[in-house]
């Protein structure tokens, strides 16, 4: 039975967060996942919801994302409208039920859906096993790079956020530090099977938005249109002539990619080659919808 513990401030919670065993608890809806599935058991769970970090705000050109604000709160935003990918991404996640509860940090920061990862009856490579059950066995679903673990990441946000320039404000009892937010991933490996560059007691605590794109739009494949996991997705972004590109669901970590040659280093894993044809259609659709003229 984990403890529970509610504090006042981001100050209180960090140093909670401090602790061995403690875990940030926005929505749950990803952490309840784990909770039951024993992927994790943690000891004290550190309720977010009073530290400050549910407001979108104005910053400068940009905006804050405080990482407890829901997915329907972002979705629904006037201010996210210059930032169309991102509404929109937020819209496509899960289902009404899940974003009126479920957060952009906990979006961000939750775990594979790989169903060996997730399965009680196998211990797999990425869970400290020494298998990856996913190259052996079904992986339609899976990423498209080869590795130790072939899983696929299945955030929403993270390829609309990273399109647009987002940087993460991460923070910790011990200070604080900024990244880029692709850089909020890693590829695992034997010594590090995290999916997260996070270190013990940092919290992902806000997303910070650059000015406005010209342009920006988020295209995505599912099973249906929603109450699904995007099976690939695709945001872009243009600024200008420049155009950044940033995919999920075709690798461990969402992907930038070269507009120019967005397949490249994405050869396909032999039951999930067909994502390379959906990641192609959906980059033109995409890189149409931020065409100048669009």
């Amino acid at each position: 039975m984990s403890a529970y513990a509610r504090p006042a401030s981001l100050d209180e919670a960090l140093e909670l967060l401090a602790a061995d065993g403690a875990v940030p608890f926005g929505g749950g809806t990803d952490l309840a996942g784990q909770v039951d599935r024993g992927i994790r058991e943690p000891l004290t769970l550190v309720d977010l919801r009073d530290v400050g970090l549910a407001t979108v705000e104005l910053d400068g050109d940009g905006l804050r994302i405080g990482a407890a604000v829901t997915l329907a709160e972002l979705a629904a935003s006037p201010l996210l409208e210059p930032y169309a990918a991102v509404p929109a991404a937020a819209s496509l996640a899960a289902s009404p039920l899940l974003r009126n509860v479920g957060t952009v940090g906990g979006n961000l920061c939750q775990h594979t859906r790989c169903w060996y990862y997730r399965g009680e009856e196998w211990h797999c490579w990425l869970g400290g096993g020494d298998t990856c059950y996913a190259q052996i066995g079904d992986h339609r679903k899976h990423g498209l790079e080869p590795g130790d673990c072939i899983s696929a990441h299945p955030s929403d946000l993270a390829p609309a956020l990273a399109a647009c320039g987002a940087l993460v404000d991460v923070r910790s009892a011990g200070g604080s530090r900024e990244l880029e937010l692709l850089d909020l991933y890693r590829r695992p490996t034997a010594e590090n099977r995290s999916l997260l560059t996070l270190e013990p007691g940092e919290l992902a605590a806000a997303v910070r938005l650059p000015a406005p794109p010209d342009a920006s739009a988020y295209r995505r494949l599912g099973e249906r249109a929603a109450f699904s996991f995007p099976l690939v997705s695709v945001a872009a972004a243009r600024r200008g002539e420049e155009t950044t590109l940033v995919a999920a669901g075709v690798a461990n970590v969402p992907r930038r990619l070269d507009p120019s040659d967005p397949l490249a280093e994405l050869p396909g894993n032999p039951q999930s080659a067909w994502k390379r044809r959906a990641l192609a259609t959906l980059v033109e659709r995409a890189l149409a919808d931020v065409s100048p003229g669009s």
